[in-house]
């Protein structure tokens, strides 16, 4: 399986997957489902420092600060400890 689960305290469940030739990958079944991604759809992409960020609409800055903005207080992560553990490089990981 190429999927594996990373936890960090109290943050929401990220799954980690393998980039396989041409760049490919797979996004977890749970994320496309949550988001009607299917076999056909479009996604666009795009570089935000050093993350990718994929959505399968067009969606504006705002849009998406706002839609982070939001999971972050609805799981309780503080923008700032954030930045700092994942400067720390210091993360459990737990593979399935």
């Amino acid at each position: 399986m190429s999927e594996r689960t990373v936890t960090k305290r109290s943050h929401p469940v990220v799954k980690k997957v393998r980039v396989w030739g041409k760049g490919q990958f797979t996004i977890p079944s749970e994320m496309r489902e949550r988001l009607g991604i299917n076999e056909n759809t479009i996604l666009e992409v795009f570089q935000a420092g050093k993350a990718i960020v994929a959505t399968p609409e067009k969606i504006t800055v705002k849009e998406l600060a706002a839609s982070v903005r939001k999971e972050m207080a609805r799981n309780g992560i503080d923008l700032e400890k954030l930045l700092a553990e994942l400067r720390e490089g210091s993360h459990e990981y737990k593979t399935d």
